[in-house]
């Protein structure tokens, strides 16, 4: 177990001599060599660097495909509660917002305080406004402002009532629109952030702004003027009063 955790060179330390890091994985140790019938992790890899966390993450994983016990992930980084569990509870203030499985989670939040929770970056949300009747009814973004559009609301919405509302939408579901000008969503870009994968382009639409990812070899430069089509069929609506999605 101390190889495992990366602490076999330490078994002849005394706690005083070890890191915050080396003593959370002895806690860790400590735990798994017990056999109990359950595990409760609170935030066990906060105190790790990046490069030992992202290895500790897949060790835990494995770990528990291996032993099969139940296991309670206490963590505030998204992506650990994305890529370790099985099922996520949401909590906001002690209150259960959401309890699913992880992808259920990221396309379909309940709330808004779940989808922005969810995801890196975060979930744009735009100021919209549900218009028309039942059935045929279009979506305003940014009304108000120069950069108002009008898209038609997918049918899984049919139900939704004509008024305010607020568009979800996450930065891999905005894509460079056709350069005719004509599709899309009209923004200016304030910030261009390379991550070697992908690159994260920050740009503003009406009186906010928003995130979108490009392909390094597609990202536009900061002033440029830009057109982004969205995807309608992964877009979120939630009522402009009680933030719970629509549909």
């Amino acid at each position: 177990m101390s190889a495992l955790l990366q602490i076999d060179q330490l078994l002849k330390r005394k706690p005083g001599q070890l890191s915050g890091g080396q003593r959370q994985r002895v806690a860790m140790g400590r735990a798994l060599v017990r056999d109990p019938k359950l595990f409760l992790f609170d935030e066990p890899l906060s105190n790790l660097d990046a490069k030992l966390r992202v290895e500790m993450r897949g060790e835990i994983k494995k770990l528990h495909q291996q032993i099969g016990k139940t296991t309670v992930y206490v963590t505030h980084d998204q992506i650990e509660a994305m890529t370790l569990s099985s099922r996520i509870a949401v909590l906001n203030k002690g209150v259960l917002q959401q309890f699913d499985e992880p992808q259920a989670i990221y396309d379909r939040p309940a709330n808004m305080f779940v989808a922005g929770f969810m995801g890196s970056p975060a979930m744009n949300f735009i100021p919209a406004r549900i218009k028309g009747k039942t059935g045929a009814q279009t979506l305003v973004l940014a009304e108000g402002t120069s950069s108002a559009c009008s898209i038609p609301l997918p049918k899984r919405f049919n139900r939704a009532a004509a008024g305010q509302a607020i568009a979800g939408i996450r930065p891999e579901h905005l894509t460079p629109a056709s350069q005719n000008g004509k599709s899309g969503i009209k923004a200016n870009v304030v910030i261009v952030e390379p991550t070697g994968s992908e690159t994260h382009v920050v740009a503003r639409f009406g009186n906010q702004e928003i995130t979108a990812r490009f392909h390094p070899n597609q990202a536009p430069n900061v002033g440029d003027t830009i057109r982004l089509a969205i995807d309608m069929n992964r877009i979120c609506i939630f009522d402009a009063a009680t933030e719970a999605a629509l549909a």
